[in-house]
């Protein structure tokens, strides 16, 4: 298999691509480049940046780098940032590297803030083998991101539950269904004052060990903070059942179009108040959510968890 080949079937896999390259070959339903991958350097090395959404303002800018054997993983990479032309301005930043749970590899994860919109490039630099890597990438900022962005009133939706199906595998297109990921709708939660976890997902259409097991998180986040904080998936497609046998018969559910997400995989964290907190495209492993999600757990995070923002 060619390493582009190789590739397009893993980036789908891990959950940060959307299905231009799908592991049950679902037409991409989408316009826009996602993810953004970098020219593959003389040396075999490559970005894939899975945070595209991206808005003046402070941003979660979540990354990878490839070479042609795997994941390159370290502590943490440098990162510089270069604004649009007519600025001429340059920052730098760490990027601490987050490993994906049970999985021997991750991503490198750096919180920016972007004064400005327009066309971006971004060089990451850390060693591989006692070899200096550089490697650029560019990316657009928008004055605006698409997706609910932090501070944003969250959408009230109600998305299907338990109470609301004959058979729990209309609920998702996993294979093994957490059923206290589907107890609530994102609108009851909102009015049951607690923290809400929301991931948006179709965890069926990746069969491979590799792939980022982003619902399997929320169930093992949920099994010990359940009590405190909502935890919610939502399966993005309407009829699932149906799109185990037929690859091309998926249906976008109301609320998956209702938040307006421009790709597949989101996870946000919503306080009591009904307001988005945090938000991360991709995928998001527990070691990050989990230190994100301990402020909203009353006596952890040393404030009232209703008011972090």
């Amino acid at each position: 298999m060619s390493y582009n080949r190789f590739l397009s079937i893993f980036l789908f896999c891990i959950g940060i691509t959307t299905l231009t390259t799908s592991c049950n070959d679902i037409k991409d339903p989408f316009t826009d480049e996602y993810p953004i991958k970098s020219s593959i350097t003389e040396g075999g090395y490559q970005i894939v940046l899975a945070t595209t959404d991206l808005a003046v303002g402070e941003n979660r800018f979540a990354f990878i780098v490839l070479s042609e054997t795997g994941f390159i993983n370290r502590d943490y990479s440098m990162v510089t940032f270069y604004a649009p032309i007519k600025h001429s301005q340059e920052s730098k930043k760490t990027a601490q590297f987050m490993h994906w749970d049970d999985l021997n590899r991750g991503s490198f994860v750096a919180n920016v803030n972007f004064p400005y919109p327009g066309k971006w490039t971004f060089q990451v630099d850390l060693q591989d083998n006692e070899k200096d890597i550089s490697v650029q990438a560019n990316f657009t900022v928008n004055e605006k991101t698409v997706a609910p962005n932090e501070g944003d009133k969250a959408p009230i939706t109600k998305n299907k539950t338990l109470d609301s199906v004959v058979n729990i595998q209309q609920l998702s297109t996993g294979n093994v269904i957490a059923p206290d990921l589907y107890r609530h709708s994102i609108k009851d939660a909102m009015e049951n004052g607690k923290a809400t976890v929301v991931t948006f997902s179709s965890p069926a259409f990746c069969q491979d060990e590799t792939c980022g097991p982003q619902v399997k998180v929320l169930q093992k986040l949920s099994s010990y903070m359940n009590s405190s904080i909502n935890f919610i998936h939502v399966e993005i497609y309407d009829n699932p059942v149906e799109l185990q046998n037929d690859s091309k018969a998926g249906l976008y559910s109301e609320t998956f179009k209702k938040w307006n997400l421009p790709s597949f995989q989101w996870t946000f964290i919503i306080n009591c108040l009904g307001e988005i907190s945090h938000r991360y495209q991709g995928f998001v492993s527990s070691e990050e959510l989990d230190g994100a999600i301990k402020f909203f757990i009353p006596g952890k995070g040393g404030k009232n968890h209703c008011l972090v923002i």
